[in-house]
């Protein structure tokens, strides 16, 4: 099982790093640089990325390597996947230690070993020195430069990675703590072989929404917890690098969604935690994240409800002025997350995070920690359905915060159904979400009506006049909008309130 902190850094940063005080305070040995070539093999059909593998052979200085490794998973750069790696007298595939792993099936088959050929290589430079922390854990340190390459496509390497040997991996977090402090870095969420499949079939970057995972019948609350709130984390990294060139609205809508998650995880499961164990990163979740709720809250004014109002308006002149001057607060929005996200203070967010999560000392000595998740989620879907219910019971009656309030406990409900819908017949748990799921879309669009309000003083305080057309228009657009969505809200609660609850058979 390979455990590894994957770190991104600008090139020139690469030999300050290697120089840190800390890294030669944990340097036990002499480090050693070698050029490195790997050649990646698939078919073409891409069957192995298909089954979650990756299979290279690597030039090492002088040797070579054969190596299978497994998709696994990746959360606050923490890659944990499993991995096999032989010695080879030359740079021939052998399919007969391939035949000693899970997937030997797979690599039975005459088919597949004859279509097998190079899909890409990487070629870099790499300084290696291994690490000794003060409480037995030890590490390989990587510094990797070079080049991923598909055809005539290039990709740039410039990272580190850090190899658990032994011990725990909060030893890796607590230095990668202590080095963004003096270099630059990122998170890095994709590996080699991830970028170099992208770069082979030349697929554009795009948004990626969070990833079903398994918890495991046995999992208990603890257990679940972690791989809930690692999830939620790794939806969010996976966005990081597109939401920074800021080529598509939907890259900072998946950021925001990730935040909103991983909140209502710690709320989901707040009766369990200890009371001051996530409270810091809490506090900073809530600070650092508040930028990209106003830039998403501006994403939505300006490419949904204008370009719908736009669309039914029969003089577009008196919305052109207005718009641009909406256009231009959205920009300085999205720069201001932007900014936030590649700061320290954001990269320091999540290294104490994934460091908690690692060091499990909130989990030592809590019973309600210890017990089997499938009570525990069944008991909390039934207290998150009856909050809804309750809230909802004089919906005509709600206010612009009372609906809000009723979009939030139905947000928190379906996000309980999502975490835990592998505990439960998937069929099930399908019908139930997507029926809540149209409540909490009915409930979002009325808060944007409500927020379109909102932001309205802001758009008209940058205007040297005041343009009444506009804001005639927008506010009776709100009021019409808001008409029209309590109606499909009355039946979209309706639809729910007729769906079983799925947990409620399963209850242990």
């Amino acid at each position: 099982m390979e455990t590894e902190l994957k770190l991104l850094l600008a090139p020139q940063d690469l030999r300050r790093l290697r120089r840190d005080p800390q890294v030669k305070a944990l340097q036990q040995g002499r480090a050693s640089t070698r050029r490195v070539h790997s050649v990646y093999y698939d078919t073409p059909e891409r069957t192995l990325q298909g089954a979650g593998l990756a299979l290279r052979l690597r030039s090492d200085g002088g040797r070579w390597l054969q190596t299978l490794k497994t998709e696994g998973q990746a959360s606050a750069g923490l890659h944990v996947r499993e991995e096999w790696e032989w010695p080879l007298v030359d740079g021939v595939l052998d399919f007969g230690l391939l035949a000693t792993t899970p997937d030997a099936k797979l690599f039975h088959s005459p088919k597949l070993r004859a279509a097998l050929r190079p899909e890409f290589a990487t070629e870099f430079e790499r300084t290696s020195l291994r690490l000794g922390f003060a409480d037995g854990s030890s590490a390989e340190l990587c510094l990797d430069s070079g080049t991923i390459r598909a055809g005539r496509r290039a990709s740039a390497i410039s990272e580190i990675e850090m190899e658990l040997l032994a011990g725990s991996p909060a030893r890796l977090y607590e230095l990668a703590q202590q080095l963004v402090e003096r270099v630059p870095l990122r998170l890095g969420h994709a590996s080699k072989a991830e970028r170099g499949y992208a770069l082979a079939q030349k697929v554009p970057a795009r948004p990626i929404k969070a990833a079903r995972f398994d918890l495991g019948q046995a999992a208990s609350v603890a257990e679940a917890f972690t791989a809930i709130a690692r999830n939620c984390m790794a939806h969010l990294q996976a966005n990081e690098a597109g939401f920074l060139q800021g080529k598509d609205p939907e890259y900072l809508h998946q950021m925001r969604v990730a935040v909103r998650r991983l909140r209502a995880c710690f709320s989901l499961f707040g009766s369990a935690l200890p009371q001051t164990a996530f409270a810091p990163v809490l506090g900073e979740l809530d600070q650092q994240g508040a930028a990209l709720g106003v830039a998403r809250d501006w994403d939505v004014f300006l490419y949904e409800t204008l370009h719908v109002l736009r669309a039914q308006c029969a003089d577009v002149s008196a919305l052109a002025a207005f718009e641009r001057r909406c256009a231009r607060l959205r920009r300085a929005h999205l720069r201001t997350a932007q900014d936030v996200v590649a700061s320290a203070g954001w990269l320091r967010l999540w290294l104490g995070l994934g460091r908690r999560l690692a060091e499990r000392a909130w989990a030592e000595g809590q019973p309600a920690l210890a017990v089997p998740a499938g009570g525990f989620a069944a008991d909390l879907l039934q207290r998150r359905a009856d909050v809804l219910a309750k809230r909802g019971k004089h919906m005509r009656q709600l206010d612009a915060s009372g609906r809000h309030r009723l979009r939030i406990a139905a947000k928190k409900l379906r996000y309980a159904a999502e975490f835990f819908e592998a505990l439960y017949p998937k069929k099930h748990v399908r019908t139930y979400v997507h029926s809540l799921a149209r409540v909490q879309q009915v409930l979002g669009a009325l808060n944007d009506a409500a927020t379109l309000l909102r932001l309205l003083p802001e758009a008209f305080a940058s205007a040297r006049l005041r343009d009444a057309r506009a804001e005639g228009m927008i506010e009776g657009w709100s009021a019409a909008s808001t008409h029209l969505q309590l109606d499909a809200l009355g039946a979209a609660w309706d639809h729910w309130q007729r769906q079983k609850p799925f947990w409620i058979s399963n209850k242990t």
